[in-house]
């Protein structure tokens, strides 16, 4: 799998962070909160099975398992497991805040690679399940758009809060 079949995980990370700061802002809440922090990192979680990826550089030697184990964008990146992990989440934690910020992290993960080369899978128990828009290479112009206005809105929603 080349690396143009996928999104940055920056990219990624700004995502998550300005639609749950733009959550926070609605809310009339500040925008430097935990629940923000669990929307980055569950928006990384996914990658968790690339060793280069921005979390599994982080924590490589368990990258490192996870992706001999499992591979990458298999059941990670598949609709049926991030619905099932997220469901698990909510429920074990009685439907929190953090816990929803949780679940929109981790599917805007999925929702952004649906846009890729590579798509997402719907099930990771079928093989040929894949479904995707594929407009977005790794570092082209839609990729670099999407990073950039998400800064824009993070930058627009700090200073409204300074």
């Amino acid at each position: 799998m080349t690396e143009l079949m996928s999104m940055r995980g920056y990219t990624r990370l700004a995502f998550a962070l300005a639609a749950a700061s733009s959550i926070e802002t609605l809310q009339h809440r500040n925008i430097i909160t935990l629940p923000v922090a669990v929307a980055g990192i569950s928006a990384l979680l996914p990658d968790i099975d690339h060793p280069e990826s921005l979390l599994g550089r982080k924590i490589k030697p368990i990258s490192w398992l996870i992706n001999k184990l499992l591979g990458h964008r298999t059941i990670t990146h598949s609709l049926d497991f991030a619905l099932g992990l997220c469901l698990v989440v909510l429920l074990s934690s009685n439907f929190s805040y953090w816990a929803w910020m949780f679940a929109l992290g981790y599917v805007s993960h999925l929702l952004l690679d649906s846009l890729t080369l590579s798509g997402i899978k719907l099930s990771m128990f079928r093989q040929n399940s894949t479904i995707g828009f594929r407009v977005v290479k790794t570092g082209g112009v839609v990729d670099n758009t999407i990073f950039v206005v998400c800064l824009l809105i993070l930058s627009f929603l700090i200073t409204k809060h300074a």
